[in-house]
């Protein structure tokens, strides 16, 4: 299994709707608004698609917590909008900061001793809103979605096993059957490509009956024949 280094990932709206809860909509909102864009393949036109960098998606996060606590997202982007101003060199400032929320208003813990309102209110009894705890949790969750892994499929009376890992190129999956050379098929998500891998494995299996008829016969392993269950 390589090591995966979810610092150079690049994720697709599914894969970031997946991991932030986000729904498909507020990405293309947020993005439109400028609040967070996809650092490393922005919407370009009908057809595209985003391609968000891990600290996108830590900045997701911070938003997603950030509504969770009944912040607007007028109010959001405006301590977006202080955030850049005063960390002119951090792309993402959401994930670099440590901020404090009361509902109304959000902090930036600039020292142990200094509160900065970002967004100009006076705020009642703040909550804190821990980056490093969320970035923790959201790393946790991409290596899993980005490692690789082994799934059983069938098809008719065998079981074949498939090998899955992220498309580090284009977002999404790609998989490969064991035994079964040239047997290679992708998919935006898991369900999508463990069912495209099935009828690839079917359309497979059928071009080699084929040429066996035709006395070309290739060399494969197959999978393996299940148990027939006891009545």
């Amino acid at each position: 299994m390589h090591k995966i280094n979810v610092a150079t990932e690049a994720f697709n709206s599914k894969q970031a709707c997946e991991l932030t809860a986000a729904t498909a909509r507020q990405l293309n909102y947020w993005d439109h608004k400028g609040l967070v864009k996809p650092s490393f393949s922005p919407a370009s036109g009908r057809g595209s698609r985003r391609l968000y960098s891990y600290n996108d998606l830590l900045a997701i996060q911070t938003v997603m917590k950030l509504r969770n606590e009944k912040v607007s997202l007028q109010r959001i982007g405006k301590c977006v909008r202080y955030l850049r101003g005063h960390l002119p060199d951090v792309s993402q400032p959401l994930t670099f900061c440590r901020l404090i929320t009361d509902g109304q208003t959000v902090y930036l813990v600039w020292d142990e001793n200094t509160l900065i309102d970002t967004v100009k209110r006076q705020g009642q009894l703040a909550l804190l809103l821990d980056i490093a705890a969320i970035d923790r949790e959201l790393r946790d969750k991409a290596l899993s979605l980005t490692a690789k892994r082994t799934e059983q499929v069938i098809v008719g009376d065998y079981a074949y096993q498939v090998e899955i890992q992220a498309d580090t190129d284009c977002g999404g999956y790609v998989a490969e059957v064991a035994g079964l050379p040239g047997c290679i098929t992708q998919g935006e998500s898991l369900d999508e490509v463990l069912e495209n891998v099935t009828d690839a494995i079917a359309t497979y299996l059928q071009a080699v009956d084929d040429l066996a008829k035709r006395g070309v016969h290739l060399s494969v392993r197959g999978g393996k024949k299940r148990k027939a269950r006891r009545a």
